[in-house]
């Protein structure tokens, strides 16, 4: 029987954007009213690099993951202040390739956002504030059926890179899109990292693990039931196994 996972939560940018068909944004009232919720239920929010051990242990009650794709500059002024105001931690996966640059990669629908990135001295702040920092890869480009020398540069390089620039063993990666092959997957696990990411991922995979995306819609009803709705199902999950 695999162990259970509790919710992970997939966050973007917290900050205030006008047009944002592509839902990257959640406001940072909204996010902070969430994190609120969280801590008046008990629940503690933690890194990703925190929860590998309690469930292998198999004591992982009352802990919610929270993951920020990217690496917006919002993360280190807007997200970090109100995850410590909660004594939270928090892993954010960030474009090796851009650190201090703009978002310019593909996205669903236009316009397409243009958000300052976390620099590498923003980073070393992240750190110093007990949050960890994952790979999103050097260039957030779809990894699914890349060829091999391209998808090892995107996978293993964003983890040398990034190790690197941070001076610290970088454990945990995150699929641009959520989109993977099994040639993906499996670049990860030669690369040295302890997990790896998804969206719609299987909880029996560590390095294919689903997350629960959250948005500006998430208002705190939205919110609990998709917190609900995760843990009905992980427990048939876990009934079936």
């Amino acid at each position: 029987m695999s162990p259970r996972w509790p919710p992970i939560l997939m966050y973007h940018a917290v900050a205030d954007l006008a047009d944002d068909p592509n839902m990257l944004c959640t406001s940072p009232e909204r996010f902070e009213a969430q994190m609120r919720y969280l801590k008046q239920r008990n629940l503690r929010g933690v890194a990703m690099r925190e929860l590998l051990p309690v469930i292998r242990a198999g004591n992982a009650g009352g802990l919610v993951a929270l993951t920020f794709d990217d690496g917006y500059e919002d993360f280190l002024y807007t997200a970090v202040p109100r995850l410590r105001r909660f004594g939270f931690t928090a892993t954010v996966f960030v474009v090796a390739g851009m650190l201090g640059g703009r978002s310019d990669w593909r996205h669903a629908y236009d316009p397409r956002p243009r958000m300052r990135l976390l620099s590498t001295q923003d980073l070393h702040e992240v750190i110093k504030h007990g949050m960890e920092v994952g790979s999103h890869s050097m260039t957030h480009t779809d990894l699914a059926a890349l060829d091999p020398e391209t998808l090892d540069q995107e996978v293993a390089g964003s983890r040398q890179v990034l190790g690197e620039f941070l001076g610290q063993e970088v454990k945990g990666f995150c699929y641009p899109y959520g989109s993977l092959d099994g040639e993906a997957a499996a670049a990860t696990q030669r690369a040295g990292y302890a997990y790896a990411c998804g969206w719609r991922g299987s909880e029996v995979e560590v390095h294919d693990l689903p997350r629960i995306p959250i948005s500006q819609k998430d208002n705190l009803l939205r919110f609990a039931a998709k917190l609900k709705v995760y843990r009905q199902y992980s427990a048939i999950k876990g009934l079936r196994q």
